[in-house]
């Protein structure tokens, strides 16, 4: 009997957008497929979507029988996500929830984020009318959804809902990835550390590299969008010295600087979204085998001292100039932690997160 689920995404899935949102459903529909099922999948615009789920509505009816259906949350809130975000389709997924779950197919959905509930990001009229638009799906998921899967339970704690269905934690996962690339002889003699990503507000770097350039042993590779480090760099420019290096690579390039990576910077400053938000990236760096640099405070840091995964500090200059001193005076304990990281990367995989997906909503009636 083939096995086959519904996988279902409220949105377009954009392939040549590398951020979390995009990549994960992918990675998931690859995964699944993996392991062996057969997969009908619904993504797309509202007309796209709504023509894929009359063919499977006429499949179920004629008696085609489906294991699972498992759907993702968009950043926005589901009657929203056409492009003009206005919503023209109100009843149109939540349908398809009611039938699945009328014909007693197991629903699981990962809610992806909460950031809509912090005030900071609730400024304006257009915001504060998406709210209920966030809430509304949260009520549509109490009717229909068999289990919730979430990035941390952390998180749960900030869902501003009384929610009834069971939770399980869903981290991403990775790709177990060796690259076969030398290390860069120029820096063969430093600690070197490597941050990719965003580096605006959200994601201040100049402590970091204030800290960095007073520690000559170490050296920094700063990975970012042109545009980002364009607009940034009179910010940073006071920082940057012979151990620090800025660069603007993606996809596969990554590979050289994971492969001359010790330790990849999740040395962020701490706050209440940081204490249950669960990076892509810390995974990611997993895959390559890279220990993580992580500040006390937030939820990577209980995740790497939890699994021995790399190294934590205060976030202050004092105590993670401390860090990087003892770090390259001690260069096995980087060695080591690299030892715990490769062992947990097979257990940290994307088929690892389908296989919890498939274990929980086909043993839903044992909850």
């Amino acid at each position: 009997m083939n096995r086959r689920i519904i996988v279902h995404f409220p949105f377009k899935i954009n392939k040549g957008r590398a951020a979390a949102s995009q990549l994960r459903p992918q990675k998931i529909i690859a995964a699944f497929e993996e392991l062996g099922y057969e997969i009908f999948l619904i993504e797309g615009e509202a007309a796209d979507r709504n023509h894929q789920m009359k063919s499977i509505k006429r499949a179920i009816k004629s008696g085609v029988h489906f294991d699972f259906m498992y759907s993702e949350s968009s950043t926005l809130p589901t009657l929203m996500t056409e492009k003009h975000h206005f919503p023209t389709h109100p009843s149109l997924d939540f349908s398809l929830f009611r039938f699945c779950k009328k014909r007693h197919i197991p629903i699981g959905l990962f809610y992806r984020d909460i950031y809509w509930c912090f005030p900071e990001n609730n400024k304006g009229v257009i915001r504060k009318f998406m709210r209920y638009f966030y809430l509304y799906d949260l009520y549509e998921y109490n009717k229909y959804v068999s289990t919730l899967f979430v990035p941390s339970f952390e998180m749960v704690e900030h869902i501003p809902y009384s929610l009834k269905m069971p939770v399980h934690e869903l981290y991403p996962g990775c790709e177990v990835k060796t690259p076969n690339v030398e290390k860069n002889n120029s820096k063969k003699n430093h600690v070197n550390i490597l941050y990719v990503g965003g580096i605006g507000h959200h994601y201040n770097v100049s402590m970091i590299l204030d800290v960095v350039k007073k520690v000559p042993q170490v050296h920094l590779t700063l990975c970012c969008r042109p545009d980002d480090w364009k607009g940034a760099k009179s910010e940073y420019e006071k920082y940057l010295g012979d151990n620090v290096s800025v660069v603007h690579k993606s996809g596969k390039e990554l590979e050289q600087l994971y492969a001359e990576a010790d330790l990849f910077c999740l040395y962020v400053r701490p706050d209440k979204y940081r204490e249950f938000a669960v990076p892509f990236k810390l995974f990611e760096t997993i895959g390559y085998g890279c220990p993580v640099l992580a500040s006390e405070g937030t939820w990577v840091a209980k995740f790497v001292k939890q699994n021995r995964a790399g190294f934590t500090c205060e976030y202050s200059p004092k105590a993670l100039k401390a860090l990087l001193e003892q770090l390259n005076a001690h260069t096995e304990d980087i060695k080591l932690a690299r030892t715990f990281v490769s062992q947990i990367r097979n257990e940290n995989n994307w088929e690892a997160r389908c296989k919890k997906i498939e274990d929980v909503l086909l043993n839903i009636n044992e909850l």
